[in-house]
């Protein structure tokens, strides 16, 4: 009858193969661990991302629709303007078809990396003499 020693079992003739595969196999439960937790943490940032440039593109678009109820005839850019962390930038195009007067206003948000677009088209209506911007859509 043979026992099993401590050395016999660390020698590669007896369970030092087992003993490999075993911190191979932790070893790489280790690295799978990590990997998922920086994807999932990068994810998640990007995630934030998003939001925030899009509260940054909205909140421009809000700006630059004030700037058009104290100066109805603009139609000019808002610059590159620092807000929250990031920046936006808008503008405001007039277009015509037919007899309708309409404007398109834009609105580009930048968190990080991240970009994003708001924008809607007003409509011009006249009547008599005063004339009001009516908002036609939204996207």
């Amino acid at each position: 009858m043979m026992l099993y020693g401590k050395k016999q079992w660390l020698d590669s003739q007896y369970g030092g193969v087992a003993l490999r595969i075993l911190w191979i196999a932790a070893t790489l439960v280790i690295v799978s661990i990590a990997i998922y937790w920086f994807l999932d943490k990068g994810q998640q940032n990007q995630e934030v991302l998003n939001r925030k440039a899009t509260e940054i593109s909205e909140y421009g678009l809000l700006i630059a629709l004030e700037r058009l109820k104290d100066n109805p005839s603009r139609t000019s850019e808002i610059a590159k303007t620092e807000y929250e962390g990031g920046w936006y930038t808008a503008t405001l195009k007039r277009l015509s078809s037919n007899d309708t007067v309409f404007l398109a206003v834009e609105s580009i948000g930048h968190a990080g990396s991240v970009s994003k677009k708001q924008a809607c088209t007003l409509r011009l209506e006249i009547n008599g003499a005063d004339s009001v911007w009516i908002r036609q859509s939204i996207k």
